[in-house]
């Protein structure tokens, strides 16, 4: 689990240090953070850092999900943890880095679980390929949506063992997320 999330950090870093030695930008912004507001209702943290000036009409995306005894877990007993990462390269049909895009990524899940008896981990990489929309306001305030589809290798896996989510095709719907760039 330490190597695969210090692989993820070093991937990530060398994306946003290309990122940022461009000056490229369609819309004069940077960079930009957003979160999922509704999601945080739910105590699920979701949101995502974007590196703007890869070009006029690209991104580098990084979504980071995180959440711990999420919602739909009835069971008081079951203690599950769940984080999630990844890197999506966005390309626009506008110079202005808005309206709609194709995107092509790389995710990373890793989950545990435990009833107090009985405890289990498990990860799974995913490659996915989708598509989106963005708007974004002159003073930097963004909303965007997005919708991918590929396929997972790994397992989550229950408490007890048997597998929650495994390999195979995957759905990963990114939506109400809002933002401010600068």
């Amino acid at each position: 689990m330490k190597t695969q999330l210090l692989l993820i950090a070093i991937v990530s870093s060398l994306f946003a240090f290309s990122a940022t030695g461009f000056s490229q930008t369609g819309n004069g912004k940077k960079m930009g953070v957003a979160v999922n507001p509704v999601l945080a209702l739910f105590e699920w943290g979701s949101g995502e850092v974007n590196f703007w000036n890869i070009d006029k009409n690209a991104e580098i995306n990084i979504p980071i999900q995180f959440t711990h005894n999420p919602f739909f877990v009835d069971d008081d007993n079951t203690d599950v943890t769940y984080f999630s990462t990844g890197v999506n390269y966005r390309r626009f049909f506008s110079e202005k880095q808005k309206g709609f895009f194709l995107q092509a990524g790389w995710k990373f899940d890793y989950g545990t679980a435990s009833d107090g008896f009985e405890s289990a981990s498990g990860s799974a990489h995913s490659l996915l390929f989708g598509m989106g929309f963005r708007v974004i306001s002159k003073n930097g305030v963004f909303w965007g949506a997005g919708i991918n589809i590929g396929r997972m290798w790994g397992s989550l896996k229950e408490a007890n063992g048997e597998i929650a989510r495994g390999s195979g095709p995957t759905l990963d719907i990114d939506l109400f997320k809002f933002g401010y760039a600068w």
